[in-house]
């Protein structure tokens, strides 16, 4: 399935109405965001990729346009991973690419080991896996983490500064942009933090999907976050799963940033060498 004109459109799953985006033509490409970001996170590399890539965007349950239910709700890793599963069976019943950021690295993983079937291939950028850490590193992450829920404010600030600098298609005004940035980064915080902290990935589980599928899992990371702790996550998964980790330009978030024409031509050389 092909689609050539951009679409946005929502999909109604237990406990939330997701807002999505396809963009582009060819094989699906599932662009995950992570806690405190939307859709709108990928814009700059998507504009680099719908040449190639039939582009899936969409903004996570309780962040922007996708409304909670519940506005309360407990964040959970499955709930996420099951939203995705959703998402995809609606828009193609063959496998996609999958690349997730952050936390949304992590709901990519449990979609994995969940419905293999639908993944061709993950690119998980960072995941936030403290359980592959030493102690003391879990330790530093975990104070990393609590001093974003004392400085979230500050954090929108700096976001809206950068999303000025956005390559968007979007009109939408800076007091809309500081509003959205505001409420995902206060759900993050309030909602979703102490669900990412307190996940633990089954590895044996996913080396069982590994094995019993086709699926092809890259973990990856950036060059300038050798010294993040979500980096060091990844450089874990890889040796669990014998493999090297994927260097991509820039830090946590490259593919928004400058580098994004470099993190798209990254992206798009890796899916194309396997």
């Amino acid at each position: 399935m092909e689609m050539n004109d951009f679409k946005r459109a929502t999909i109604q799953v237990p406990g939330s109405s997701l807002y999505y985006e396809v963009n582009g033509k060819g094989p699906f490409l599932l662009l995950i965001h992570g806690g405190g970001g939307d859709a709108d996170k990928f814009q700059r590399i998507s504009s680099q990729l719908t040449d190639h890539y039939t582009v899936i965007t969409y903004d996570r349950r309780g962040h922007s346009r996708s409304k909670l239910d519940n506005r309360i709700e407990n964040y959970s890793v499955e709930t996420h991973s099951d939203d995705v599963h959703c998402l995809l069976a609606k828009l193609t019943d063959k496998p996609a690419y999958v690349f997730g950021s952050s936390s949304g690295a992590v709901i990519a993983l449990d979609l994995c080991i969940r419905h293999p079937e639908q993944v061709s291939v993950l690119i998980p950028h960072e995941p936030v896996l403290l359980p592959l850490l030493d102690h003391d590193e879990q330790v530093q992450a975990r104070e990393f983490m609590e001093a974003l829920k004392k400085n979230h404010k500050s954090a929108v600030e700096n976001l809206l500064s950068n999303s000025k600098k956005d390559i968007s298609n979007s009109k939408q005004s800076t007091d809309v942009k500081a509003e959205r940035l505001f409420h995902n980064s206060t759900y993050f915080v309030e909602h979703e933090i102490e669900g990412i902290l307190n996940y633990s990935l089954d590895i044996s589980a996913l080396k069982s999907a590994l094995k019993d599928s086709t699926m092809k899992l890259l973990p990856a990371g950036g060059v300038d976050s050798q010294s993040f702790f979500a980096y060091h996550c990844a450089v874990a998964l890889a040796r669990l799963l014998g493999t090297e980790i994927v260097e991509f330009p820039g830090d946590h978030g490259g593919y928004n940033t400058e580098y994004y024409k470099d993190f798209a031509e990254k992206l798009h050389n890796v899916l194309k060498s396997i």
